[in-house]
């Protein structure tokens, strides 16, 4: 399973801890682990890419 794969799975399972609430704290733990990887799944995706190409 690529990287990726393993990312997107943990992305889904934090939107599922997510609480939706309606005005959503920077503070809040879901928030920066959502945020956190969101920029490591696309920093990987293109590096993913780039491997690709070559």
């Amino acid at each position: 399973m690529m990287q990726s794969e393993k990312l997107k799975k943990a992305l889904d399972a934090i939107e599922d801890a997510c609480g939706h609430c309606e005005i959503c704290s920077p503070d809040c733990p879901i928030s920066v682990a959502r945020r956190a990887l969101n920029g490591l799944y696309y920093d990987v995706k293109q590096m993913e890419e780039a491997e690709g190409q070559s």
